[in-house]
């Protein structure tokens, strides 16, 4: 078997990164591959990777994000040189073959690999944001620290262009979802005497639309867009209620969920927007909906959106990152971020249209270019062409 470590810098309990790499680990084939798991500390996902037959190693990581403190860098190049013994260890214990990290701030994998001849790959999650110049600088270390850099969408490929250069490791590979056979549309769940929990629990009657948002409760996801376009919508219908499902990732985005429940409290919405927090079925209940909604400001590649087309939904969602290359005009529409106006029109439009015809259309797109299998086989080929003998000796 071929030892693979894979390099999470982020020690997350509301998915992300943790959420693709799972598709990934889980998707290999076993008999080929053993993966690895490096995780800077402990994490719910710790166990979830080990159920899918991953080995987890604890390690530090180094990253070089936007700085926190005049000492952040200092900090950072003291825990580069710790990560890069602890990673040389496994490495040289478990035999690795290929290391493939997750975000580009993540150095230490990189950097390793080089330096002991083994095989790097890197999956950029970020897109290029101000000040563009330090994006672009990171973008030029994933190129000069690995043989191969995988990008989700166009716009994070533009951070691998300097002037007349363009970087010739860069590969696209959109994320995928195992297909669940189980989920199907409101529509369909709604004709099942009984199968509607959620409705009920929340005494949203079957005539009703229900708008359904799944996503970490972070201020690039512009949950207060969604509440201000409720509230407007409400004005105009009252026919239509929302749930929110999910929770705060980190501690420092805790303010930021007490600002949602208040906003929507001071809307007047508490009978209408609902906040369910974390739940375990998150199929479930986007089987009850009618639509969904992720009214993102900053977003790369949110697999929720593959989930809900999954579920035979329509989908509207803001134009940003990958998202336009995810939602298509037969099943979706898309609005400028930050303006509930808009968002609420196109809620409106959708909720006018057949909703059931148009989630059948994103599941067949999901099967033509969403799948984990098609994921899982791309991502597997990168890694076979770096590890073909001869090759890295002749790569410029």
């Amino acid at each position: 078997m071929i030892p693979i470590l894979y390099i999470q810098p982020y020690a997350s309990r509301v998915g992300g990164v943790d959420t693709v790499l799972l598709e990934l680990v889980a998707g290999l084939d076993k008999s080929r591959f053993r993966p690895f798991v490096v995780l800077p500390g402990p994490s719910p996902y710790a166990e979830k990777y080990q159920a899918i037959g991953a080995e987890v190693r604890f390690a530090p990581v180094a990253v070089f994000g936007k700085p926190r403190g005049w000492s952040y860098y200092f900090v950072n190049l003291a825990r580069l040189i710790a990560s890069v013994r602890a990673l040389r260890a496994i490495v040289r214990k478990e035999k690795i073959a290929l290391i493939h990290s997750h975000k580009m701030e993540a150095m230490g994998g990189n950097l390793l690999g080089k330096w002991m001849g083994i095989p790097t790959v890197q999956t950029v999650h970020e897109l290029p944001r101000r000040p563009l110049l330090a994006y672009k600088f990171m973008a030029w270390l994933n190129h000069l620290f690995n043989d191969l850099v995988i990008v989700l969408c166009d716009q994070s490929a533009s951070m691998f262009e300097w002037r007349s250069r363009k970087s010739a490791k860069v590969r696209k590979i959109y994320n995928g979802i195992r297909l669940r056979e189980s989920a199907g549309s409101a529509a369909e769940a709604a004709e099942v005497p009984g199968s509607s929990p959620i409705r009920q629990a929340l005494g949203i009657g079957p005539e009703e639309k229900l708008v359904v948002t799944v996503a970490r409760l972070a201020p690039m996801k512009g949950i207060e867009y969604l509440i201000d376009a409720a509230r407007l919508l409400l004005d105009e219908r009252k026919d239509v209620k929302f749930v929110i499902v999910g929770d705060v990732a980190f501690e420092e985005d805790l303010p930021y969920k007490e600002r949602l429940l208040n906003r929507a409290a001071s809307l007047g919405l508490s009978g209408s927007v609902h906040f369910l927090g974390l739940r375990r079925d998150v199929d479930r209940i986007l089987a009850e909906a009618d639509a969904f909604a992720l009214p993102s400001v900053y977003d790369i590649f949110p697999t929720v959106i593959l989930e809900a087309m999954n579920a035979g939904l329509p989908v509207v969602a803001t134009d940003v990152g990958g998202v336009p290359e995810m939602v298509r005009g037969e099943y979706g529409l898309l609005v400028p971020p930050a303006d509930p106006l808009k968002l609420k029109d196109a809620l409106n439009e959708l909720l006018r249209l057949d909703c059931k015809a148009m989630g059948r259309a994103a599941q067949e797109t999901l099967r033509a270019e969403f799948t984990r299998e098609i994921y899982v086989d791309k991502t597997v080929r990168l890694y076979e062409e770096l590890l073909r003998p001869g090759l890295l000796g002749g790569r410029a």
